[in-house]
């Protein structure tokens, strides 16, 4: 029959053996160990937190009297201790000035850039502004040319058609559109 650990015969954790079976280990004989050995950890758990218990009661505090140099001593170390919070506050302020110089330059910058970039932008503006206004001025005097040659083209036509009429008479008036055409370009021949 097989032995199984119990309570009583607790060993060494170093000591403990698991006979070998068919396929490893015996289960039952496994679970058993773990069982009692977690029984042995709350024991020992519970045993601690009673003697952590009766420790804080036991501990009174021992009346402290001022020896001059222990004094003495609580007074260099609270020196060192100024001393050394000092020099950290003094670098952390360097560091800190570093940081927000190095944060100004940047914007300083960025500002002189973006500064740069608006001054283009409007300079490209105008000149594009400047550039369609000559070209609408060009096309507006190209407009005003064409339409003085043509009110003087259509001058001389009238003019034309006074003459053809004064030499004519009425009879240019009877005739078809045909006719007209062929006696406009007469004078224009001429």
């Amino acid at each position: 029959m097989e032995k199984t650990v119990s309570e009583p015969e607790t060993l060494p954790e170093s000591d403990v053996r698991f006979p070998i079976v068919l396929r490893g280990y015996d289960r039952r004989q496994v679970d058993e160990y773990v069982r009692v050995a977690e029984k042995r950890v709350d024991r020992h758990e519970k045993a601690r937190r009673v003697a952590e218990r009766r420790l804080a009661k036991a501990q009174v505090p021992a009346p402290r009297a001022a020896e001059p140099d222990d004094a003495a001593g609580l007074g260099r170390r609270i020196e060192k201790i100024l001393q050394v919070a000092k020099a950290e506050a003094a670098e952390i302020k360097e560091q800190a000035r570093k940081e927000g110089e190095e944060l100004r330059a940047a914007a300083e910058k960025a500002v002189a850039e973006a500064e740069a970039a608006r001054a283009e932008t409007e300079r490209a503006a105008q000149r594009d502004a400047q550039l369609i206004l000559s070209r609408a001025e060009e096309e507006a005097a190209t407009i005003r040319a064409t339409h003085r040659a043509v009110l003087a083209q259509l001058g001389q036509i009238a003019g034309v058609v006074e003459e053809v009429r004064d030499r004519f008479g009425t009879e240019v008036e009877e005739e078809s559109p045909a006719e007209l055409e062929a006696a406009e370009e007469v004078p224009s021949l001429a």
